[in-house]
């Protein structure tokens, strides 16, 4: 079993399309398979057209621990069923990673066009790694996008993530909640999530636990007491009654006040206890709900609302003042279900320090040459001003603002769109973080582990977006520029493939 487990592990790593291994043949049968190359991860655009939350890149660095821990003889067990070229086979079961990962951090607030993972190694170490590293960042970038678009609709009322049974499969209900958390979701329901991320998860009960003492008003109220009388003798300090199975008003309410007074449970109580509606019209239900609770002296009775929620549902409940105390959110946010595919793409930048580039007759799909990093330029209020995409190595921008100088930033397609950021009137921020170099994790590594500070993180990026740029409607655009150097090598490359178009006219 162990070695089945290793080899499941190990696959994981290498599930890439059959093209990256194709093309890695050929790569090594032309003898170019260590060229040096750089690839970047990025985005075109999100669902609304402002930022992304990232969150993946833990997961991405895993796979270089166990591409480089997998023993030669479970690489070759592996590969020898899927490969028949045998050079190919024997180059993979060497193979270990030497390259270096330089991405920003879980938490940070990405725009589109702007390498969030950038990877520097040998040719046929970065090609593989094209579809193992989307499938992670696809799936839970989505997701964390989607959980800041329901909790910042939710605000300042908490969301629980909710969704792990609607979500594809086992490995999307635990990194989709991670992604979840990260985005902005106060609390989760998933145990495995809890045990490797260490976040606790919380739960209420279903319908069926109800329906298991029979029908009726008197078979609730019998499943309200079990529920309240082991739940608080094993000192879990959450009580939470679902109250719709029968009748949310007549029946629901009425049990749940009944079974609160009956054992005890008032408002010196001090843990959470409440209730929770997942049907019919929440806003409504909701009021009449707080009324009962509190005509009652139940005033610290908690009130949860879920039911295929989503932030446009939120906010029309909010506008409409609903009675609420924490929204249960599933399937919106576990399978970012308006936008279930994020769209990362990863392409090739550079080959042995040569910068290439990707053009197409839509120009969104044109790719920004050379080996790059990112940096965040805040203004003198200390809100984000401009992104500036620079060239890795020499870069003229760069050495002006990372030293404080008055610089001046363009736009890419209008010249005249420029914005001059005087000296002492600005900060600046490196959102690029090296994660993996010559094969060997770094201490920012490390400090991924604690998904509750990446959410602090987020968080915290958030507080520095004006108002006009977080709305979740026609957010005002944020500018994300190129620096000078690289908009001229991006445009050196353009003219020359124009000027051999031209030639063979």
């Amino acid at each position: 079993m162990a070695e089945e487990r290793t080899l499941t592990e190990f696959a994981r790593v290498i599930n890439s399309d059959r093209y990256q291994y194709t093309e890695s043949d050929i790569f090594i049968m032309e003898n170019t398979e260590e060229r040096e190359a750089v690839f970047d991860m990025y985005f075109r655009s999100t669902e609304d057209n402002g930022f992304a939350v990232v969150s993946g890149i833990r997961e991405v660095v895993k796979l270089i621990e166990i591409l480089n821990n997998t023993s030669e003889e479970e690489k070759r067990e592996y590969f020898s069923k899927i490969i028949s070229e045998k050079h190919l086979v024997e180059y993979l079961v060497k193979m270990k990673f030497t390259g270096d990962i330089y991405a920003m951090r879980e938490g940070e607030l990405a725009y589109a066009n702007e390498p969030v993972i950038t990877i520097k190694a040998p040719l046929v170490q970065a090609k593989i790694l094209e579809t193992p590293l989307l499938n992670i960042m696809n799936l839970q970038m989505a997701i964390a996008t989607k959980a800041s678009r329901v909790t910042r609709a939710a605000a300042p009322i908490g969301v629980s993530a909710f969704g792990s049974r609607r979500a594809h499969g086992f490995d999307s209900a635990v990194s989709g909640t991670k992604a979840a958390i990260i985005g902005g979701c106060s609390s989760h329901s998933n145990l495995v999530a809890e045990y490797k991320y260490g976040v606790p998860s919380v739960g209420t009960m279903a319908h069926s636990y109800i329906q298991t003492f029979g029908v009726g008003r008197e078979a609730e109220k019998k499943a309200f007491d079990a529920f309240i009388k082991y739940r608080r003798e094993r000192k879990a300090n959450t009580l939470i009654l679902l109250i719709d199975t029968y009748n949310t008003l007549k029946i629901g309410i009425k049990n749940a006040i009944r079974a609160f007074k009956d054992n005890g449970i008032d408002d010196n109580y001090e843990g959470i206890y409440g209730i929770r509606i997942d049907s019919g019209d929440l806003a409504y239900l909701s009021k009449k709900c707080r009324k009962e609770l509190d005509d009652a002296g139940l005033k610290k009775a908690k009130i949860f609302l879920t039911n295929a929620l989503n932030e446009d549902l939120i906010k029309s409940l909010k506008q409409q003042n609903a009675c609420v105390d924490i929204f249960g959110v599933g399937d919106a946010i576990a399978v970012s279900k308006s936008y279930p595919c994020f769209g990362g793409v990863y392409k090739i930048v550079e080959i042995d320090k040569e910068p290439v580039i990707k053009l197409s007759e839509d120009a969104i799909k044109i790719s920004n040459p050379g080996f790059k990093e990112v940096y965040r330029i805040y203004d003198h209020k200390g809100l984000a001003y401009v992104d500036i995409v620079t060239l890795a190595r020499e870069d003229s921008d760069k050495d002006k603002f990372l030293a404080g100088k008055t610089f001046t930033t363009r736009a890419e397609l209008d010249e005249y769109k420029c914005s001059t950021l005087k000296e002492g009137e600005y900060t600046c921020k490196k959102l690029t973080r090296t994660y993996v170099k010559a094969g060997k994790t770094t201490e920012e590594y490390d400090k991924l582990v604690d998904v509750l500070n990446s959410q602090k993180y987020y968080l915290n990026s958030l507080e520095k977006l004006s108002e006009e740029r977080k709305r979740l409607e026609f957010p005002h655009r944020y500018k994300v520029n190129l620096s000078s150097d690289l908009r001229k090598l991006k445009y050196s490359l353009i003219d020359k493939i124009s000027e051999e178009l031209n030639d063979e006219k």
